[in-house]
């Protein structure tokens, strides 16, 4: 499932996660994509977890949703809710709880909106903030220490990106040096660190 993370106050919000990307069979890949941004719509979303299952990529669902520019911010958010239960449920009885997806969303209206959706076998938890906000997800978000409101609270855009590279970087160095300590846990994190930002203007 590896990590993502946003991060954001009312200066921007960053989208940042590893690259990596693990497959049903045991096999992973360490060059995908999974933060993005559409900056007509003042949106930036990251999302792990299912990404290919039965030759349907997942990640792609949730792009096709995000950018649809028809569609307001609430209503991209039910229809995230209502596709992924739907392919999660379908895919549950044969991953079990590899058919988990998480989804951070964030919107810059009036004030810094950010969605964190969490679905696993057609199951979800869903609650939305207002910014100053650091959301988590994948396996990673539970191998550092939470991040502390103090610490991104004013930053301005550039720092907030940093901020969030450096925790990526800090995910994916404690991953790997868990599995040097124990071969026989599996590493989930890895790759590089990519990163996607909106700056309100």
């Amino acid at each position: 499932m590896s990590y993502i993370c946003l991060i954001g106050n009312e200066n921007g919000i960053v989208a940042a996660s590893d690259t990596r990307e693990c497959l049903g069979n045991g096999s992973y890949y360490d060059n995908r994509q999974k933060v993005f941004s559409d900056k007509k719509q003042n949106i930036i979303w990251a999302c792990c977890g299912l990404t290919v299952c039965d030759g349907k990529d997942y990640l792609r669902l949730v792009e096709f949703i995000m950018r649809d520019n028809k569609t307001t911010y609430d209503e991209k958010i039910d229809y995230l809710e209502r596709a992924v239960k739907k392919v999660t449920r379908e895919t549950y009885c044969r991953l079990g709880n590899g058919s988990a997806m998480d989804i951070l969303v964030g919107y810059m209206g009036k004030r810094t909106m950010m969605t964190r959706i969490n679905i696993g076998g057609g199951y979800e938890q869903k609650k939305t903030f207002f910014a100053p906000l650091a959301l988590e997800g994948g396996c990673g978000k539970d191998l550092v220490h939470k991040m502390p409101l103090s610490e991104y609270n004013t930053l301005g855009i550039s720092e907030l990106k940093s901020y969030a590279q450096n925790r990526v970087r800090e995910v994916i160095y404690r991953d790997m040096s868990l599995s040097y300590e124990n071969p026989h846990r599996k590493q989930t994190v890895g790759g590089r660190v990519i990163y996607q930002l909106l700056k309100r203007t």
